[in-house]
C-alpha cells in the first residue's frame, strides 16, 4: 500500500488502495495508520481497502482535547469519510482504541457496518486497571501521575513491554510520533482512564447488541489487556475467540499474516450471509 495520504472534509487522513468489498483498518493507541501496514500489503487487490489516521495521528487534524479526540468523534469523523467516498457499508476491523471507534461507529450508523472484528480492545465500564494506571483517575495525584504516566518515555516503555517473548517493539516513529501525536495519546489513554462509566457503558450495550460477523482476537501474551477479558468480548459478540500464541497486545504488529487472513474470511462470512 503506497498511496499517498488523502485528506477528507471531516479531517481525517487516510489511505486507500484495491476494490471490491470495503475493508477499514482502524489503528489502536499508540499507533496511526501505518500500523497496518504489514496486514494490509498482504491483502488482495479484489479488496477495497481503506486506513485511516484517527483524529490527532499522522497526516490527521491534530486537536489536544480528549473531547475532540473521543471513540465518538472519532466515528463522526470515519462516518463523515465513509459518506464523503460514498461508501454504504463496510467490514471494519479495530485495534485497541480502533475497536471502541469501531463499536461507535456501530452505535451511530449500524448498517455502515457489515461485519467488525475487534483485536486487544476494551469494550467495558469495568475492566481491570493496574496499578498504576488506577492512579490516573485520583482527585489529588492525578494530574501528575497523567503526566509521567503518558510522558514520552513512559509510552516508549509500553511498546517496549507490549509485545510477546519473541518479538522486536513496534517502531516508535510510527506509533508514537512527533509530539502532537504524543500529546493526542496521552490525552485519549488519560480521558478513558478517568471516564470509563460513560465511555464505556454505551459500548457494551453495543457489543452486546452485534448482529452482524464479528471476529475477536487477543495475544495470550498481551500485558494490558488479559485472555479473559478477551473471552468476555467474544462472549458478548456471539464470537469465537481467537488466541495468536506467543503474541503480546501489538497485534498488526507482531501477527500480520494471520490477521490478513482472518480479515479476509471475515469479508467472506459477511458474503455467505
Amino acid at each position: 500500500m503506497n498511496e499517498e495520504l488523502t485528506q477528507s472534509k471531516s479531517g481525517m487522513a487516510f489511505r486507500r488502495s484495491g476494490g471490491g468489498p470495503v475493508v477499514v483498518l482502524l489503528h489502536g493507541i499508540p499507533g496511526s495508520g501505518e500500523a497496518w501496514r504489514p496486514a494490509a500489503e498482504m491483502l488482495p487487490a479484489s479488496l477495497d481497502v481503506i486506513i485511516p489516521d484517527l483524529l490527532g495521528f499522522g497526516g490527521s487534524i491534530r486537536p489536544t482535547r480528549f473531547e475532540d479526540l473521543g471513540a465518538q468523534t472519532q466515528a463522526s469523523a470515519l462516518e463523515e469519510l465513509l459518506d464523503e467516498l460514498q461508501i454504504e457499508s463496510a467490514t471494519v476491523v479495530g485495534h485497541d482504541f480502533g475497536g471502541s471507534v469501531a463499536l461507535s461507529l456501530v452505535g451511530r450508523r449500524p448498517a455502515m457496518v457489515r461485519a467488525i472484528g475487534l483485536l486487544a480492545t476494551n469494550a467495558f465500564p469495568d475492566p481491570p486497571v493496574p496499578f498504576p494506571l488506577t492512579m490516573a483517575s485520583m482527585r489529588i495525584v492525578g494530574p501528575l501521575a497523567r503526566r509521567i504516566m503518558f510522558s514520552g518515555p513512559a509510552l516508549s516503555m509500553m511498546l517496549r513491554e507490549g509485545v510477546g517473548p519473541a518479538t522486536s517493539p513496534p517502531d516508535p516513529l510510527t506509533y508514537l510520533g512527533d509530539r502532537e501525536q504524543r500529546r493526542a495519546i496521552g490525552a485519549i489513554l488519560a480521558g478513558s482512564l478517568t471516564r470509563l462509566t460513560e465511555i464505556y457503558e454505551p459500548l457494551e450495550a453495543t457489543l452486546c447488541q452485534i448482529d452482524v460477523p464479528a471476529f475477536v482476537g487477543w495475544g495470550d501474551h498481551d500485558p494490558y489487556f488479559a485472555v479473559t477479558q478477551g473471552q468476555r468480548t467474544a462472549n458478548a459478540a456471539g464470537s469465537e475467540l481467537r488466541i495468536y500464541e506467543g503474541a503480546g497486545h501489538f497485534l498488526p504488529h507482531e501477527r500480520p499474516t494471520e490477521l490478513a487472513a482472518n480479515i479476509i474470511e471475515l469479508v467472506e462470512r459477511r458474503s455467505r450471509r
